[in-house]
C-alpha cells in the first residue's frame, strides 16, 4: 500500500513540475513605441520610447528599449528568461546593459529586473508588475513598474506604463505590434 502511495505521489508531482511547460505563454517577439514624460532627478522632460523584444528561445528573449528626452537618453539591451506559470500568467526575470547620456555625461552600467505577465481570460487586457534596479557608475535605484496592454486587435495593443522610484519617474502611451499570437502553446 505504501509504494502504491508513493508511486502516486511521484507521478502527482512530476505531471505537476510539467505542467508550466505544457502551459500557455505569452508572446515576447514584438516592438513597440510611444510617447515618454520622465521626471528624472528634478528634470520634467518628455520625449518618445522605442522597444522591442525577440525570442531566441522558448524561454529566452533578447530585450532593447530607448528613450530620448531633451537632456536625458536611455538605451537599454539585454535577455530575459520567460517561463509561463499557468495559462495566463508568466515569470519574468532580466538583466541588460545600461547606456545614459545625461548632458554631457556618458555612463555605462547594468539593469536588473523581474515580474510577472498577467493575462484576462478573453485575453485583452493584461498587466506586468515588474521591479527593476540600475546601477550606472556608482547611482543606483530601484523602482517598481506597471505596464498594462490592452487589444485593438489581434496584433495591436494599446500600452501605458508608470514607472516610481526615487529619482526617476515615468509615465508611457504608445501602441505595440505583436509579431504572433498574444498567448502560445507549450
Amino acid at each position: 500500500m505504501k509504494a502504491l502511495t508513493r508511486t502516486r505521489l511521484m507521478i502527482a508531482a512530476g505531471a505537476l513540475a510539467a505542467l508550466p511547460g505544457l502551459a500557455a505563454a505569452h508572446n515576447y517577439t514584438y516592438v513597440e513605441g510611444g510617447f515618454l514624460n520622465r521626471d528624472f532627478d528634478g528634470y520634467d522632460e518628455s520625449g518618445f520610447r522605442i522597444a522591442g523584444s525577440g525570442d531566441i528561445h522558448k524561454n529566452i528573449a533578447l530585450i532593447g528599449e530607448y528613450n530620448d528626452t531633451d537632456d536625458l537618453e536611455q538605451l537599454s539591451l539585454g535577455a530575459l528568461f520567460h517561463t509561463p506559470l499557468n495559462n495566463s500568467v508568466d515569470l519574468t526575470a532580466g538583466a541588460t546593459y545600461e547606456r545614459f547620456e545625461f548632458g554631457s555625461a556618458d555612463e555605462d552600467g547594468f539593469g536588473l529586473r523581474g515580474g510577472v505577465r498577467w493575462q484576462n481570460a478573453d485575453g485583452r487586457l493584461e498587466l506586468s508588475p515588474e521591479i527593476r534596479y540600475i546601477d550606472i557608475d556608482g547611482y543606483d535605484d530601484t523602482s517598481l513598474r506597471l505596464t498594462g496592454l490592452y487589444g485593438l486587435t489581434p496584433k495591436v495593443d494599446l500600452v501605458a506604463a508608470v514607472q516610481g522610484a526615487g529619482d526617476d519617474d515615468r509615465l508611457e502611451a504608445g501602441v505595440r505590434y505583436n509579431f504572433g499570437p498574444r498567448l502560445t502553446g507549450r
